[in-house]
């Protein structure tokens, strides 16, 4: 089933349009929060958002580039992985506050996307190589638990390490390579802190588009956003049969080939799609073609409901 999707929030100035990602609700206020990782090619600092309903509110600036936002038990706070840190943000006070660093040096690379562990103890989050660089594979895959402040590395070799998905109460990780076009997936022991890799779940080197965020649409299925860097009249996303690879449903974004990060949620008794898209500093012909580059789009899905949200228990 093909679904067009309509905008949801049209950003107010286009720095808010460069990379927007990582879409989340509030629970405690029903808010759909997002990052923006940088607001120009040469930043080096982005942005937190939030919206409800027709109203958003003004931008947190950052100090570094975020790469991801989750909720927390804590009302008003949220678990942000920001440039080489991951700490919490409170959005009433509007304070950030590492909580620890990644042992990475290299200038290059970024806290990207990540996921919660179910039980909310533990998160598990990636980063990228800002230069893209294939054959550097400077990029790794971390685990980082609560209770102890402890930031571990759980795979190496990577270039962008982007969305992720969990299943069996925490035990298997799939995991999204973006540069390599490919879903691996993971078993995952917390206790002892190690990955055994079990092989590649969806194989997507044929496309021409990138594989960029993914979310659990239950039974066995995720959605994936792809991201296209070149022209086309709507970007997708995808939903796709984990053990097989077939393609159940597919939701455009008219206008913004650029598709990043979705997010299931309930509205009025309905599970609706939210799909993120980005402009990334397009050269402005492609620009001009693309006139909702950066936007925020919603959807209608066929599916009956959402899968358990996590939250960071802090």
């Amino acid at each position: 089933m093909v679904t067009t999707a309509r905008l949801w929030f049209t950003p107010p100035r286009e720095i808010d349009r460069y990379l927007p990602e990582g879409p989340r609700v509030l629970p405690d206020t029903g808010n759909i929060i997002w990052v923006n990782i940088q607001t120009a090619p040469d930043a080096k600092a982005g942005s937190l958002h939030a919206r409800s309903g027709t109203s958003s509110a003004p931008p947190h600036p950052l100090p570094s580039r975020p790469g991801f936002v989750f909720p927390t038990d804590r009302p008003g706070v949220v678990f942000v992985g920001c440039g080489k840190s991951v700490g919490t943000f409170d959005l009433n006070a509007g304070q950030w506050q590492p909580l620890a660093t990644i042992p990475d040096a290299d200038p290059r690379t970024i806290i990207n996307d990540g996921e919660i562990v179910p039980g909310g103890k533990a998160v598990v989050f990636g980063t990228k190589d800002t230069a893209f660089d294939r054959e550097a594979a400077v990029a790794h895959l971390y685990l980082y638990t609560v209770d102890d402040r402890r930031l571990s590395v759980l795979a190496g070799g990577m270039t962008c390490s982007n969305g992720k998905v969990f299943a069996d109460g925490g035990r298997t990780l799939f995991d999204i390579d973006t540069p390599r076009k490919v879903v691996t997936h993971y078993e995952l022991d917390i206790e002892t802190r190690t990955p055994t890799e079990r092989g590649i779940a969806l194989d997507l080197r044929h496309r021409a588009d990138f594989p960029d965020g993914m979310v659990d649409a239950g039974d066995g299925t995720v959605i994936v956003a792809f991201y296209n860097p070149e022209y086309a009249d709507a970007g997708r996303a995808e939903r796709f049969r984990l053990h097989t690879g077939e393609v159940l449903d597919e939701w455009l974004t008219p206008g913004s080939p650029r598709v990043t990060c979705p997010l299931l949620f309930e509205e009025g008794g309905a599970v609706k799609l939210l799909l993120t898209t980005a402009d990334e500093g397009m050269a402005p012909e492609l620009r001009a073609k693309c006139p909702n580059a950066g936007c925020l789009f919603v959807a209608d899905t066929g599916l009956s409901a959402v899968p358990p949200a996590e939250v960071v228990r802090l």
